[in-house]
Parts: C-alpha cells; structure tokens; sequence
C-alpha cells in the first residue's frame, strides 16, 4: 500500500504534469508574472486538495493557475491593462466539454448501445470482448469457447452492421431535413 504523499505525487506526474507546459505557455503571456511561480504554487494547492475526486485534472490546473494569477495582482494593487484583458478572455481555456458536445456524446452512445442490442447474441458478445473489453481474438476465442476464425468472422459481421446502421440514420437524417420547409423561399414572395 502506497502512503498518501506517494499517492498524490504519482496522481500529480500522471494528470497533472503532461499539461504544464501548456499551461506555463499560457502564463507567460501575463504581465509582471513568474511563470515558475505560478506553476510552484499551483503544484503546492493541488497537493493540499482532495484530487481523488477531481475529475478533470486539467481544468483544474487550469482553474488553480488563474485564482493564483488573479490573486497575484490583487496583492499587487496595479494590474497591466492587458494581463487584466487576458484574465477576462479567460485565454488560459478550460478543455471540459461543451453542453452540447456532451450532448451530442450521449445520443452517439444511446445510439451505439441500440445498434449493439440488435446484433445476434454470439456477434453481440464477440464485438463487446473485442471492442468494449479489449480482448485479444485469441482470449475472445478461449472464452466464448469458440475458434479464432468465429471470432474473426463475427467481428467483421458485426462492424459491416454497425457501418449499416449508421449509414442508414445519416440517411434519415438527410430525409428529414430536405423535407422542412424551406423559408428562404417563402420571403422572397412577401411584398
């Protein structure tokens, strides 16, 4: 068992540290600020911290890097116009998805899980341990005690499907929207 300060040091190198030089990148273009400063403080804030239920790492940096900035020039009491343009633009951008990317995210995957839900069981279970869980094709075959070229041919089975039914849903949805009324059309006969 790993003591908690190894624990954290090691959560900080693997989620934190491969987005310091970004970070570092995006301080530097405040003025009357010490990148290296930031960054030290930054590190010491996120120890102290419950990381273990941070979820997004990097927009946490970022949000820490910025209070720490923010702070720095109120103590400061003379904050550059510009440093002051760049906290407001908020130039240090938070990489959390958009509502809408998420959105978008959840249809992809009720969609998916549905097509999935159609396939044939044996085809079902090969695509989810081969796709989903990562087995190998020898692994798949050993424990759906079946051979290597069942597995093969059920895999390419399912994903000629799936390709299918993600044409045919482009499909309709090009159907649909050529089949709204196009307003356009209706101003140009308006007085």
């Amino acid at each position: 068992m790993l003591h908690t300060t190894d624990e954290c040091s090691i959560w900080l190198a693997t989620h934190i540290l491969p987005h310091e030089g970004h970070i570092r990148a995006g301080l530097r273009r405040y003025a009357n600020i010490e990148a290296d400063d930031i960054i030290h403080e930054a590190y010491v804030v996120m120890a102290q911290a419950q990381w273990s239920s941070i979820t997004n790492p990097r927009a946490y940096f970022v949000s820490v890097c910025r209070n720490l900035v923010m702070q720095h020039y109120r103590r400061a009491r003379v904050v550059p116009v510009t440093s002051l343009a760049l906290i407001q633009a908020d130039t240090l951008a938070d990489a959390a998805p958009s509502a809408e990317q998420v959105v978008s995210a959840r249809q992809e995957m009720r969609f998916l899980e549905k097509a999935i839900a159609k396939l044939p069981a044996r085809c079902r279970d090969i695509f989810v341990l081969r796709r989903a869980r990562g087995l190998t094709q020898k692994e798949c075959a050993a424990q759906l005690n079946v051979s290597e070229n069942i597995v093969e041919k059920q895999l390419a089975r399912a994903l000629v499907f799936l390709s299918r039914e993600y044409a045919q849903s482009e499909r309709k949805m090009t159907v649909e929207v050529e089949q709204r009324p196009r307003l356009v059309h209706s101003r140009k006969h308006q007085p």
